[in-house]
Order: C-alpha cells, then sequence, then structure tokens
C-alpha cells in the first residue's frame, strides 16, 4: 500500500500558494488559452481542492472501486447543484473539488462508442497477465544513484485484466499496475476557481500534466495535440509516443474521468508482460506508447526513486500531490488538502 511522501525531492518544498516563485518554465506556464475564464465571483473565496489519493490493503485498489468513489463524490456535487437552482433561500455550502488519485489492477476501458466487443478479441485481453512490481528488501537501503548495485527485489503477480465501460470517447484503453490515474471531480461553472469549457478544460489536464513532466529533475519534453488528444512525447525520427492519455466524461458541468500519466508501466514485451500489446492503443494506429521509465532509461528512473527510498508506490504518490498542486494553481484554488483512503476499508472493493 503507498504511504504518504516523506518529501526529499526539491520540488516538494515550493510554496503551494506562492505563484512568484514558481519552478515551471514559461514554455509550460501557459501553453494554450482556448476558452479558460481565470475571473472568480466577488462574492466567492477560491476553493481548496481536496487530493484523495486510494489504496488497498491488497496491493491495488479495483478501477470499479475508485469508479464507484468518483460517482458518489459527484452525485453530491450534481444534487448540491440541483438544489441550490430549485431553492430560493440560502443554500448550503458546496461539496468541495476533489481530484481522486489511483494505480488500479489491470483493467481495459471500452469508450462509449464501442457498444460490443468480438469475443475473440475479449478473451485477448483477459490473458493472464504477468505484472513485476520491484521492492526494496526489508533493511536494505536503496542503492546510490547511478549504482550498478541493486539492493531490490521483484514480486511477480499473475493477474486476470477486467474489461469494463467507460462513457469516455475513444476506443479502448488500458490502466493498471505502474499508472498514475488522476480523476478531477469539479464543476466547471462553479464560481469560487476559474471557469472552463469543454475544450479548455480538456487543454488544462494535458498543460497540467506536460508542466509535471517539465519539472522532473530529468525534465521530459512533451507535445500535446488536438487532433489526438493526451501527451506526447514527439521524437526526431520514429512514430510519436503517447505517455499520458485523457480521457473527460461531463454531466451537468461536472467532470468525470481524466488523466492517466504512465509512470513505469511496462510498454514493450510480448502480451504476457505488456498489456499494451494486445490491442491498438485508443485505436491510433502507427502511433506507440511510453512511459516515463521508458523515457529516462532503467538507470535514469532507479535514481528517480532513489530520492524516495526506491519506493514506486511513494514516488507516483509525490507525483500525484505535485499533479494536483499545479492544478489548482492554474485553476486559482486556495490551496490543496489531501488524505489517503484504503478502498477496501471504505467498502468501496465489494461494490467491484
Amino acid at each position: 500500500m503507498a504511504r504518504p511522501p516523506a518529501a526529499p525531492w526539491h520540488l516538494l518544498r515550493r510554496a503551494p500558494a506562492s505563484r512568484a516563485g514558481r519552478k515551471w518554465t514559461s514554455s509550460t506556464r501557459s501553453l494554450h488559452h482556448d476558452g479558460a475564464s481565470a475571473s472568480t465571483s466577488a462574492s466567492s473565496s477560491p476553493a481548496t481542492i481536496t487530493h484523495i489519493h486510494l489504496t488497498s490493503s491488497k496491493g491495488f485498489p479495483s478501477y470499479a472501486a475508485a469508479s464507484a468513489l468518483q460517482t458518489t463524490l459527484r452525485d453530491a456535487l450534481l444534487n448540491h447543484k440541483s438544489s441550490s437552482s430549485s431553492s430560493s433561500s440560502s443554500a448550503a455550502a458546496a461539496p468541495s473539488p476533489t481530484v481522486i488519485s489511483f494505480t488500479p489492477t489491470p483493467t481495459y476501458t471500452l469508450g462509449r462508442r464501442q457498444t460490443t466487443l468480438d469475443p475473440a478479441q475479449r478473451a485477448r485481453l483477459q490473458q493472464p497477465l504477468t505484472i513485476s512490481t520491484p521492492s526494496t528488501r526489508d533493511g536494505a537501503p536503496p542503492p546510490p544513484p547511478s549504482s550498478t548495485s541493486s539492493t531490490s527485489s521483484t514480486t511477480t503477480t499473475l493477474y486476470t485484466p477486467s474489461v469494463t465501460a467507460s462513457p469516455r470517447g475513444g476506443l479502448t484503453t488500458y490502466h493498471g499496475p505502474g499508472q498514475l490515474v488522476l480523476w478531477p471531480v469539479l464543476d466547471l461553472h462553479a464560481p469560487h476557481h476559474a471557469n472552463h469549457t469543454v475544450r479548455s478544460y480538456a487543454r488544462l489536464l494535458e498543460d497540467t500534466t506536460r508542466a509535471l513532466l517539465a519539472s522532473l529533475p530529468r525534465p521530459i519534453a512533451t507535445t500535446a495535440s488536438t487532433a489526438d488528444p493526451g501527451v506526447w512525447i514527439a521524437p526526431d525520427d520514429g512514430p510519436p509516443r503517447k505517455i499520458a492519455a485523457l480521457g473527460v466524461h461531463l454531466r451537468r458541468h461536472v467532470t468525470a474521468l481524466g488523466v492517466a500519466l504512465n509512470i513505469d508501466t511496462p510498454v514493450t514485451g510480448p502480451e504476457a508482460q505488456n498489456p499494451w500489446a494486445r490491442f491498438v492503443p485508443c485505436g491510433l494506429e502507427g502511433k506507440a506508447v511510453t512511459s516515463v521509465r521508458a523515457e529516462l532509461g532503467a538507470r535514469g528512473f532507479d535514481d528517480a526513486l532513489y530520492m524516495f527510498g526506491g519506493d514506486a508506490d511513494v514516488y507516483r504518490h509525490a507525483l500525484a500531490g505535485l499533479w494536483v498542486q499545479e492544478l489548482a494553481d492554474r485553476l486559482g484554488a486556495a490551496g490543496v488538502t489531501s488524505r489517503t483512503l484504503d478502498a477496501d476499508e471504505l467498502g468501496l472493493e465489494r461494490l467491484d
């Protein structure tokens, strides 16, 4: 189960509410402006965003458990909007905008256009998938940066991936171990943070992710395109590589779904170990999938983990916190409050 990060990384020490001391470069500060309104109501104070990092005592929470939590939070916002619009009396305070972050068990999600899936395709997706998780041996210090030695061992687990429908656009994609999924649940027209159109909100999610990757101790340069949503690596040669997928669903301007950033998800190898080899990601022929680990190289990624005790779970948790803080800054929010919840203790896994 992921533990709260110990904050050895210098980026974690920047003042949450300060814009003047931001470390992002000008090239990543405001990459696009497609209809966002930075103004808030004069009578509304800036919102504080709640960051919920969802874990599981069993290792990883299920995608269904995260969806159940998202539905609960979204329904609360929608119910508040309904009661506020139908009542002339002073309404109760709106639920806090929330971001759920998690790393799920292996799951393939289908876009809303995919009403059916060929039985052979479904069987292929649900073939056993071997997930190797590096773990630091008890009592052993992590290796120094760029060391050729290792104090880590690998835990191998065999999963049968789930296949589930999703309200987003697009086609099949994958979520699973090694990935950081970030789902904001907020009202795009709320008065206490910057408002957004559908287009500018999608760009907000992309820009937030790009800024995070550009801020790493070893920065990763990325690009975005209106033709192919998500965050991409544009190489000098070879096909473009997607490092983060984007999927959004709105109901009365209240958001669901969000971004899936590949941290150390396997992106090469046979189908038994590489979940992407079983399908064409998002239906985009001629494009590739990549990860932070693939872009940094194995040694560069190990150097990044070194600052977090060699623990990939703690590293992903830290990146989640930085992503949420970046989103809060871009929305003009007052700040972020964070908490870690166990899906098993909440009873969410019983809904899977």
